[in-house]
């Protein structure tokens, strides 16, 4: 079953890891006949080397040369294309430091072209070939560890496989264990298979079990390990629990994720945090005299200090000072971080102006080159509150998985301050689900498009 996968991943993947060659190879030849650029140099093998480093590497983490992928229900497309276009980013950024010659740009750009019709294709060509081949070959013969409902559902789904289709040829009564397979295979007792010499009757053994049975897989494996073919273990979590696709060894320990959270990921540590900071700088580069303007109004309009400093939670339950433009008079800390308020008689006259264009979150762009915050993100809460919304809203400390953002999913659809608690958290949580960076670029794309001056921007 791994052989079968390994070897085809392992030609789909040389196959795709040669693309970027070959579209530069077309590209040059088609453009050169059409005479439409001068013969290429030999600068055009660093760019085609830089450009296949950077498409190996990117093809792979985005799962295009991933076989399984080839199958989902999903087109991939999107997936090639973030893979395309991140690959070239990195190549140009690489390009902008080599400066021993100039490149075609009607080149890079059919290149690009190419190697996104030749990936799709490819793609398309491997699924027949796979397809073919599962049919035309014999399926793997296999015997499964179980006989309850999950080892049913098991066997159907591998019979179902695309990269390898399976075939069951007999389930093994585990002892305790009730017998509600409906399928023909016959349902063996475990001494009878241990005892019987069984090497050319399957091919694979799979073992699965059902999680009231987890306390005897290593006796049960003990007793496996003796029949001369590979065995796999598969776990029946229950249909909600989602897992990631390894394990983790930490002091002598295997783990497996049970809670998918992006910030885990390198997209989300290097990529966004790149962002953030670079963003967060431009940011305030362009907006530090009007943030100086702002500082100067608030001093002269009230009494007190030029910032509203306040104890929020972010990510991962960690509480920091967020960084506000003060836009009401001053109050003991027991009112302002336990009492929700929308400014009322508080509230300064420049400070309702502020607060109404959202001016007064500009100084969090401080806390986001800190770290505290991101750009985009859940709307991080004080600590009075989140203990009060955890225990009345369903999974409200999972939007903590995350960043704190100034702007999100759930403020660019209407819900700010004094709003449905519930829907925010609603909304927090899709974004959760669903984070990349283009959502985040969306995102920022409707916070300008919207404008800061919202009805409920307090």
């Amino acid at each position: 079953m791994i052989r079968r996968l390994s070897l085809y991943e392992f030609f789909f993947q040389l196959c795709c890891f040669l693309l970027p060659g070959l579209a530069f190879l077309i590209g040059a030849t088609a453009l050169r006949v059409l005479a439409l650029i001068s013969p290429p140099g030999h600068g055009y093998l660093y760019v085609c080397g830089v450009l296949t480093l950077a498409w190996i590497a990117c093809s792979v983490h985005f799962r295009v040369t991933s076989v399984e992928a080839l199958f989902l229900k999903t087109d991939g497309v999107l997936s090639c294309l973030k893979a395309l276009a991140w690959s070239y980013m990195f190549g140009f950024s690489a390009l902008f430091f080599y400066r021993g010659a100039t490149y075609s740009r009607l080149l890079l750009c059919a290149s690009a072209l190419i190697l996104l019709s030749e990936v799709l294709v490819l793609r398309w060509l491997f699924r027949v070939l796979v397809r073919r081949a599962g049919v035309q070959r014999d399926r793997l013969r296999i015997i499964i560890v179980g006989a309850d409902e999950f080892a049913q559902r098991t066997s159907e789904r591998l019979k179902a496989s695309a990269v390898a289709p399976c075939k069951t040829v007999a389930f093994v009564r585990v002892p305790g264990q009730q017998v509600t397979v409906t399928e023909d295979a016959p349902v063996l007792e475990l001494d009878h298979l241990v005892r019987h010499n069984l090497k050319h009757f399957a091919d694979d053994m799979v073992i699965a079990v059902s999680p009231e049975i987890l306390p005897v897989i290593s006796a049960l494996v003990n007793q496996l390990k003796e029949l001369a073919i590979p065995i796999r273990l598969i776990l029946d979590f229950g249909m909600d629990l989602k897992l990631r696709d390894r394990l983790f060894l930490i002091g002598g320990t295997h783990m497996l994720d049970v809670q998918l959270a992006p910030s885990e990921t390198i997209r989300y540590i290097v990529l966004k945090r790149c962002f953030d900071v670079a963003f967060s700088i431009l940011a305030i580069i362009l907006t530090g005299i009007p943030m100086l303007l702002i500082a100067l109004a608030v001093k002269l309009s009230s009494p007190g200090p030029v910032f509203f400093v306040q104890k929020r939670v972010g990510i991962n339950g960690q509480v920091f000072d967020m960084l506000k433009f003060r836009s009401m008079s001053v109050a003991p800390p027991e009112e302002t971080d336990t009492v929700w308020t929308s400014g009322g008689s508080r509230c300064t006259l420049f400070g309702a102006f502020l607060r109404k264009s959202s001016l007064d979150e500009l100084p969090q762009f401080f806390n986001v080159l800190r770290g505290d915050m991101s750009v985009v993100g859940p709307r991080p809460e004080r600590p009075h509150f989140v203990e009060k919304f955890n225990d009345e809203i369903d999974a409200y400390n999972t939007r903590h998985h995350l960043k704190s953002g100034i702007t999100g999913w759930a403020q660019v659809n209407g819900l700010r301050g004094d709003t449905d608690i519930s829907k925010r958290v609603e909304l927090d949580l899709y974004y959760i689900q669903h984070w990349s960076l283009t959502f985040d670029f969306r995102i920022i794309l409707m916070t300008v498009i919207s404008g800061f001056f919202t009805q409920n921007a307090y």
